[in-house]
């Protein structure tokens, strides 16, 4: 080797072993700089940036997070306070799931590095099953899957919400839904935040008396007892004549007692425990079984809530009271016309007329 050659590198390191008073002088880089892959540090260069990085932790349900900024424009202090409540208070996953958030902002030779602590409320799994949709027609539709599923909780980020009141969509599908709905869940919503813009997320609780597993069982059996109720009518020529069958066929099953549960269609169909919701349900199930026009009114008789039908019977919409019928003991099935309907009270508008 040269001597030229041999000398370059001594030179260097006589430059960097030099006298306490020589020193290097280091410039920050300008330029933001990404974090790579194996990086635990994320990095800001304005609001907009450490906002979106404050807000990956809660996200990802990071406890501790480090941010690192190398060239911030803003008051960066001052802004750090303003993303933390934002984050942690307005925005929607943050007031959801966050319990407190702290940060401290130190300066480190070249970077100032930002560490974030985050108290959680909700569990990783919690977070990550929060869904998006896009309106409240398509939080109704989950709402409608999770209840047909017997399921406990919906947690969705919901990108315009218009205030529309979910629990009343919850009864609705129980209304409309007989035969899918055994039981109606207590309903628990709640709206993260409370005050905001068109996103939020909307977390619904459903407290069921009975498990999944059994209302699943319960339904196979109020299906399987509609199913019987149909064939054993069939072969009746007039619905008159299918539904003073069926009435035929229901007392014969069982010497029914009034009672009220939670399950009021199996504990008629399937253990002869009546009430008039029981009934009306019963009776709204087997008529879509057979293709029979029928309507389940709620209204009152004689001042309390009562429930019943209201079905197009040959073509003439009649008023059925089949819980009354039951458990009466008559022996046939009344239809009644509208001014027969003593003692009741129901929306003349939202039902067919009997006349």
């Amino acid at each position: 080797m040269g001597l030229k050659k041999l000398l370059a590198p001594l030179a260097l390191l006589a430059c960097l072993t030099g006298c306490a008073s020589q020193y290097i002088s280091v410039t920050p880089h300008t330029e933001p700089v990404v974090a790579s892959a194996d990086q635990d540090y994320l990095t800001a260069e304005n609001y907009l940036s450490l906002r979106s990085a404050v807000l990956s932790f809660v996200e990802d349900s990071v406890s501790e997070g480090v941010i690192r900024v190398y060239d911030y424009y803003g008051e960066l202090e001052e802004e750090l306070q303003d993303v933390v409540y934002e984050v942690s208070r307005e925005d929607p996953l943050g007031s959801y799931a966050v319990e407190s958030m702290t940060s401290q902002c130190s300066w480190i030779v070249s970077y100032y590095e930002i560490r974030v602590q985050i108290e959680f409320r909700r569990t990783p799994e919690q977070i990550a099953s929060v869904q998006r949709v896009a309106s409240m027609a398509v939080l109704r539709d989950q709402l409608e899957r999770t209840m047909g599923s017997f399921g406990d909780a919906l947690t969705a980020r919901v990108s315009y919400y218009n205030g529309e009141d979910v629990a009343a969509m919850a009864q609705a599908y129980y209304r409309n839904n007989p035969a899918e709905a055994m039981e109606m869940p207590g309903v628990t919503v709640s709206v993260y935040p409370e005050q905001g813009g068109y996103v939020r997320i909307i977390e619904v609780l459903f407290t069921y008396e009975h498990t999944a597993e059994e209302l699943r069982a319960y339904r196979t059996a109020v299906t399987t007892s509609a199913e019987g109720a149909r064939e054993y009518v069939r072969y009746r020529e007039t619905e008159t004549d299918k539904l003073q069958l069926l009435y035929t066929y229901l007392q014969e099953r069982f010497n029914y007692a009034a009672g009220e549960t939670t399950v009021p269609a199996y504990a008629f169909l399937c253990e002869g425990v009546a009430s008039s919701e029981g009934a009306a349900r019963s009776l709204q199930i087997i008529c879509d079984e057979m293709e029979l026009e029928c309507y389940t009114v709620e209204g009152t008789r004689d001042g309390r809530a009562h429930v019943w039908n209201i079905v197009c019977v040959d073509g003439v919409y009649c008023h059925v009271d089949l819980y009354r019928a039951l458990i009466s003991g008559a022996e046939s099935l009344t239809l009644y016309r509208d001014g027969a309907m003593t003692g009741y009270l129901w929306d003349t508008e939202a039902y067919p007329a009997c006349p």
